[in-house]
C-alpha cells in the first residue's frame, strides 16, 4: 500500500510540474476534482473521492486524457451484524482511467459533460465508470472552477460469507466476489 501511495503522490507532483508546459501541437490541460459519492442501489457505500486527469485539449470544446484517483470508503460492513458478511482488504481504492470531457460553450460559464472509464489497481481490481454533467466557471484564460453531478458504476471485490465449516462450531469460510455498486457523485473541480 505504501508503494501505491508513493506512486500516486509522484504522479500528482509530476503532473503539477508539467502544468506550466504546453504540448507543441496543442495544449496541455489538467483537472483535479474532489467530492463525495452517495451510494445507491443494493450496496449503499458512500465514499470520498479525489481524482486528477491530464491530457490534451484539442480545442475549447474537447479534452482527452488519462488520470488516477484516490477513493476512501469509510464503512462497508454489513449493518446490524457482529460478524460482517462482506469485507474488503482495504478502505482505499485507486482507479486509473481514460477521461473525455466536452464543453458546450466558451463563455465565462460553460456547461460540460465528462466521462471517465477504467479499472481499480487495488482490492482485486474492478471496473470504474463515471458519467458527469456540470458547469465550469472560467477564472482566466487557462484556469477554471467546476461543479458537477455524476452517476458512478463500480465493480468492487469483497470477501463474502461462504458457509460454516462445522455446524457445531462458528468457524466459517469466505469467498471472493465482485459486486456492482452505484453512486451519485457531487464534485468540485479545478482545471489548469
Amino acid at each position: 500500500m505504501k508503494k501505491l501511495f508513493i506512486l500516486l503522490v509522484s504522479v500528482l507532483l509530476f503532473s503539477f510540474n508539467c502544468s506550466a508546459q504546453s504540448i507543441s501541437s496543442g495544449n496541455y490541460k489538467g483537472y483535479v476534482d474532489a467530492g463525495y459519492s452517495i451510494g445507491i442501489g443494493d450496496y449503499e457505500f458512500g465514499r470520498v473521492e479525489i481524482n486528477t486527469s491530464h491530457g490534451y485539449q484539442f480545442n475549447p470544446y474537447f479534452f482527452l486524457g488519462a488520470g488516477v484517483g484516490l477513493h476512501f470508503m469509510p464503512s462497508y460492513e454489513t449493518s446490524g451484524m457482529d460478524i460482517p458478511l462482506d469485507v474488503r482488504d482495504s478502505k482505499v481504492d485507486i482507479p486509473v482511467f481514460a477521461n473525455i470531457r466536452s464543453h458546450f460553450s466558451k463563455g465565462k460559464f460553460a456547461p460540460f459533460a465528462d466521462l471517465k472509464g477504467g479499472t481499480y489497481i487495488t482490492n482485486g481490481g474492478g471496473l470504474y465508470i463515471i458519467a458527469s454533467v456540470g458547469i465550469r466557471y472560467a477564472l482566466n484564460d487557462k484556469q477554471g472552477l467546476s461543479l458537477s453531478l455524476g452517476y458512478t458504476n463500480e465493480k468492487l471485490e469483497f470477501e463474502v460469507f461462504d458457509g460454516f465449516i462445522d455446524h457445531g462450531r462458528m468457524d466459517y469460510t469466505r469467498d471472493k466476489k465482485q459486486y456492482n455498486t452505484e453512486a451519485i457523485a457531487i464534485k468540485l473541480g479545478f482545471d489548469f
